[in-house]
């Protein structure tokens, strides 16, 4: 019985190494694919919470975009633009209501209807 039990186990091995592949491979990533990644990710976050302000959900309803709708047009752009837009975000004055506000508000707007008619 244990003879049986042995070659079973060495049967059942032989025929798994010879059908699972050996393919495993590992490698190093570098620094800047990490910090891209991580840029691009605080760029959406920035692009969201700005969205999510109260102020300019107000301005989206005055324009006629539903807040709802403009998050899932948020999380429907491309890294560039998001990255666009993330920069525009961090131009604009701390805490002024000039007219540029409105401008960026109507900025996304256009770009946000652009990404859906895609």
């Amino acid at each position: 019985m244990k003879a049986f039990f042995y070659r079973l186990i060495s049967q059942l091995l032989i025929v798994s190494m010879m059908t699972l592949p050996f393919s495993t491979q590992a490698s190093l990533i570098g620094t800047d694919v990490v910090i891209a990644g991580a840029q691009s990710q605080a760029d959406r976050d920035k692009v969201r919470d700005f969205v999510a302000r109260a102020d300019v959900q107000d301005q989206l309803v005055t324009l006629g975009l539903n807040p709802d709708t403009a998050k899932d047009r948020v999380k429907a752009l491309t890294d560039e633009e998001v990255q666009q837009l993330a920069g525009k975000i961090d131009t604009l004055p701390a805490g002024a209501d000039g007219g540029l506000g409105i401008v960026i508000v109507a900025l996304l707007v256009v770009i946000l209807l652009l990404v859906m008619k895609r």
